[in-house]
């Protein structure tokens, strides 16, 4: 078990950072709520949910602060714990019923961030050595050919299972995004500027693309989709190019959160999400 003081502090901020961005999905719901029952009060409404949209944003580069800290197993899983933040918003302040099937999910996400931490074997170091960038070229490259073959056939289908497939291209990108922000850490002034520009890249391809996802499929389908690929793959990528650890409890506890997500999407309604 190794949870340094770099580990500690990348788990932290990657907690501030994910609280700040579903507390901003929250705001920007609250926002357009508001919109819907009294279309007077647009100025009000519109500068809320600009406030909203900052938090989202600027969670990026929080997370991307944890992940010079801590290893991609620690932070990746976090994404789950933020869908609890949301939930937990969307209850106490837009007043929104939390289901029994919910909260189990809530309880599911906690006890598996909770193994996940406990049991890291990784340090919070990163080297250039650590980096296998050959097998992170074939991956990406096998991964995202697949993920357009699919696309083009959802397509060519009237978008069928669109949110399955291109909730779940995103939730790639995402993961991606997620390994070149923890490369950014090596201390190679080459590798922080190269995957610099391409974490910056890949966060305007997977808005993009999420927002593609959400106009093609309702949001109770896209987001346990993006989340769950999102965290495994960023998991796998971490094992076999950044060479991490990962222990069987933690595998375990990677499954429980994936349950716990599909268990506080899958079943709330569209316009709740």
């Amino acid at each position: 078990m190794a949870l340094n003081q770099d580990i500690l502090i990348g788990l932290i901020i990657g907690i501030i950072a994910y609280t700040i961005q579903n507390i901003g999905k929250g705001i920007q719901k609250y926002a357009i709520e508001g919109l819907k029952v009294d279309k007077k009060i647009k100025s009000k409404s519109s500068g809320i949910w600009i406030f909203g949209t900052i938090l989202t944003s600027i969670y990026m580069f929080i997370q991307w602060v944890a992940l010079l800290f801590a290893p991609i197993n620690i932070i990746a899983p976090l994404e789950g714990y933020g869908l609890v933040i949301f939930i937990l918003f969307s209850y106490f302040i837009l007043k929104e019923d939390i289901s029994m099937i919910e909260i189990l999910g809530i309880i599911g996400i906690i006890i598996g961030v909770v193994l996940i931490t406990a049991f890291n074997p990784n340090t919070g170091t990163f080297q250039s050595t650590d980096f296998n960038a050959l097998s992170l070229l074939i991956i990406s490259i096998v991964i995202l050919g697949i993920e357009i073959v699919l696309i083009l056939f959802s397509r060519a289908n009237d978008y069928i299972a669109s949110g399955l497939i291109i909730g779940g291209a995103a939730g790639s990108l995402m993961a991606f995004q997620t390994v070149s922000k923890r490369i950014t850490s090596a201390p190679d002034i080459t590798l922080t500027i190269v995957f610099g520009i391409l974490t910056l890249i890949l966060a305007t391809l997977t808005l993009l693309l999420t927002q593609f996802a959400f106009a093609k499929s309702k949001a109770n389908r896209v987001i346990p989709c993006f989340t769950s690929v999102s965290i495994i793959l960023s998991i796998i990528l971490g094992v076999i190019s950044l060479s991490e650890e990962i222990l069987l409890i933690q595998i375990g506890g990677i499954a429980v959160i994936i349950i716990g997500v599909f268990l506080l999407t899958a079943f709330r309604k569209e316009t709740e999400i």
